[in-house]
């Protein structure tokens, strides 16, 4: 009897300790929802306040736009100009800048500032701050302080700048609700050496939430929408910026790339997109999409600042105004190279390397047509174009960027920066993929999914890489990079001209399952090699289509990407499509050379038109 008595007790105790880890565990739960919750109204709270504030922003230089503001030069629309063109227009005295800037306020107001509809390219306004200091300019021309002889290479040039590049006095948040707690209390480094080159701010451009996205669209400033085709998408994560300069609101921009950021954007929106080579610029006081600003792939992976202009010769010209003493000085990690006017005015005749196809995502028919074209119009001014291979292929390199990325497991500093926001819809699939366990993640490689989706899902690991694999990744990460530095040298080529983005600009809410055609933009920054892109043609209207039969696509190709890629480009016909072009490490001037040898022998001309329409 004592036994049994004694013996109830210690029955008791797992069930106990059961019960009690499911109390704690329930209790927790909730606890982190409550907090959770919390956290999402706060911002709430805040992107309500920051859009009033937006709002109810007093611009005193609206009231100066008229039609009377408006402005010709040489027969031409003042916003139709190139950046250089209003510089030269300026110290001429032909263009009266803040009449001029007035103007681009005005215009920039009637095509942006509705989430519903419009635009939506601009994160926050700096009209105001942009007119007094175009007053100043004008001032000193007309004083003779500022002459030709002496002005800054950007001297008065309206410029949109990335959201995320800290500018004085706005929300750098990088699409994250979390940073809408303060405004920036200083430039970036970025900002204060184009400023002090000429450059005037005119507005923030709009960001993807966390600034790795293929489309622009947060939670604080909404979804920004292509000139071009308001259903589309502008790219990311320089969207917003490249929106404002296809569609004439500001006549250069500055933005970032650390995957394509740069050069995606000016793809789909049919402009010039420079990345220079890494440690040729500076993300100094740059807001990063990371908790506490801290970016843990940004070492093997640079984030890069660069240009987007509608020419050539402007992003030649924004270089010229950003590698000074200036730059070298306020970060040491900047190689201390300045422009080398010879080498990108240099009229020898280039040997230049193409390739149609990575391999990995074949490019649409027009991409195709733009390649043939393109050489075409180059053997024709005197340049010889060889058929170069890469020593990689599309698979090797996207799926080396894509374990970089995801080294860390299901997207850990992604989920960390958001501090409790719901991660945006187009990261969920990407998500999903980072945050599998290991033995379904076998099971649908092996059994179920196609293969180029299951490349994708092998490089990531739910718990993160071993220090020992992601050694090995840095080792292959080492041997591409020698490798394309050995190819180079074999086949003699001064520079290779490939695919931009391989096919158009995608349909809003389809960016994220559509990674894959990335490809082609990875390969500079794995490379650290400066690389832009060129628009060279628009889609024809038989051309509107991603195959007529999927059987014409490799047979590893032949998948659920190529149906979604074939549904995108339904209703496609006009939309822009461009080419990259790339150059060994620090021969930037040669890579902007050819690109504009790229722009003279397509002479593109077409605009887009589809955002007035609002």
């Amino acid at each position: 009897m004592n036994s049994v008595l004694t013996g109830a007790p210690t029955a008791l105790v797992p069930i106990a300790s059961a019960a009690l880890v499911v109390l704690i565990s329930t209790v927790l739960i909730w606890f982190l929802k409550v907090r959770s919750t919390s956290k999402r109204r706060e911002y709430n709270k805040w992107i309500t306040r920051a859009r009033k504030e937006r709002e109810q922003k007093q611009h005193y230089v609206l009231s100066q736009a008229s039609a009377s503001t408006k402005q010709y030069v040489g027969g031409k629309d003042a916003m139709d100009l190139t950046g250089w063109q209003v510089t030269e227009a300026l110290l001429l005295k032909e263009l009266n800048l803040p009449d001029h800037i007035a103007s681009l306020a005005a215009y920039c107001r009637k095509y942006n500032l509705n989430l519903k509809k419009g635009m939506n390219a601009i994160a926050e306004e700096l009209y105001e701050e942009a007119y007094w200091t175009a007053q100043d300019c004008l001032a000193k021309v007309a004083s003779n302080t500022i002459t030709e002889q002496n002005a800054p290479p950007l001297y008065g040039i309206p410029i949109s700048i990335k959201e995320n590049i800290t500018v004085k006095g706005t929300y750098s948040t990088a699409g994250l609700a979390c940073r809408l707690a303060k405004r920036a209390a200083e430039d970036s480094l970025t900002v204060q050496v184009i400023r002090k080159a000429g450059a005037i701010p005119m507005c923030t451009g709009n960001v993807p939430q966390i600034l790795m996205l293929p489309e622009t669209c947060n939670r604080i400033w909404g979804r920004t929408r292509n000139p071009w085709c308001l259903d589309r998408g502008v790219g990311g994560s320089s969207g917003g910026d490249a929106a404002l300069v296809a569609s004439r609101c500001v006549h250069m921009a500055v933005g970032s790339d650390v995957a394509g950021s740069i050069r995606i954007p000016a793809c789909f929106n049919g402009i010039v997109g420079f990345k220079p080579s890494a440690s040729r610029s500076s993300t100094k006081g740059s807001a990063m999409a990371r908790k506490n600003n801290r970016s843990n792939t940004t070492v093997a992976i640079p984030s890069v600042n660069g240009a987007m202009a509608r020419c050539v010769d402007d992003v030649a010209l924004f270089c010229k105004g950003y590698w000074v003493p200036q730059l070298f000085h306020g970060d040491r990690h900047v190689i201390p190279l300045p422009f080398n006017d010879s080498a990108y005015t240099s009229t020898g005749k280039l040997t230049i390397g193409y390739f149609e196809s990575d391999g990995w995502f074949e490019p649409c028919r027009t991409t195709k047509r733009a390649i043939h074209e393109t050489i075409a119009g180059l053997r024709k001014a005197g340049h010889k174009c060889v058929p170069f291979k890469p020593p990689r292929d599309g698979w090797f390199t996207y799926g080396l960027l894509v374990a970089i990325n995801s080294a860390e497991g299901s997207m850990k500093s992604f989920i960390d920066a958001l501090e409790g926001e719901q991660i945006w819809d187009e990261y969920k699939t990407l998500l999903m993929a980072a945050s599998l366990s290991d033995i379904l993640r076998f099971f649908l490689v092996r059994c179920v999914i196609d293969e180029r989706r299951g490349h994708l899902l092998r490089q990531a690991r739910r718990k993160g890489l071993s220090a020992r694999e992601y050694g090995e990744l840095m080792a292959d990460l080492h041997m591409l990079r020698l490798e394309w530095e050995m190819a180079f040298q074999k086949s003699g080529i001064d520079a290779v001209i490939f695919p931009g983005m391989p096919v158009p600009a995608f349909k809003h809410s389809t960016s994220g399952k559509l990674t894959a055609a990335c490809s082609y933009m990875f390969l500079a920054n794995l490379l650290l090699w400066p690389s832009g892109v060129v628009p060279v043609t628009t889609i024809k209207e038989e051309e509107a289509k991603y195959y007529d039969s999927i059987d014409e696509l490799p047979e590893n190709q032949r998948d659920h990407i190529a149906e979604l890629v074939a549904s995108n480009m339904e209703g496609c016909t006009g939309m822009p499509v461009s080419l990259s072009v790339m150059t060994p490490l620090y021969r930037d001037e040669l890579c902007l050379r050819t690109m504009k040898e790229v722009e003279r022998a397509v002479q593109f001309l077409s605009r887009p038109t589809a955002f007035k329409n609002v």
